[in-house]
């Protein structure tokens, strides 16, 4: 559920993943830094956790990012990858 004014973390998953689908399109092969407040990151690194462990989900996903939502139960779990403040970490 979104705060008065604000994103839900299914929302900022479906924004993220929008962002990233336009970036690879554009910037195919090439390497992109992504720099962020640490929940949409968080969020970020649950979702690329799932599919790596689950490839399976990757067909919900893009079910799921071509409606323009995201709603993984993996969502939830974003809060296990909290950030040091500057903290660089590499995803893939």
């Amino acid at each position: 559920m979104a705060p008065d004014g604000g994103e839900s973390v299914a929302d900022v998953a479906t924004r993220f993943s929008q962002f990233l689908s336009a970036a690879e399109m554009e910037l195919h092969g090439s390497a992109i830094l992504i720099v962020s407040h640490g929940d949409p990151l968080q969020i970020f690194q649950a979702v690329l956790k799932e599919t790596k462990e689950n490839p399976s989900s990757l067909d919900e996903v893009s079910d799921l990012k071509k409606r323009g939502m995201i709603t993984l139960s993996v969502l939830s779990q974003h809060r296990q990858f909290a950030l040091l403040t500057g903290e660089l970490r590499r995803l893939v």
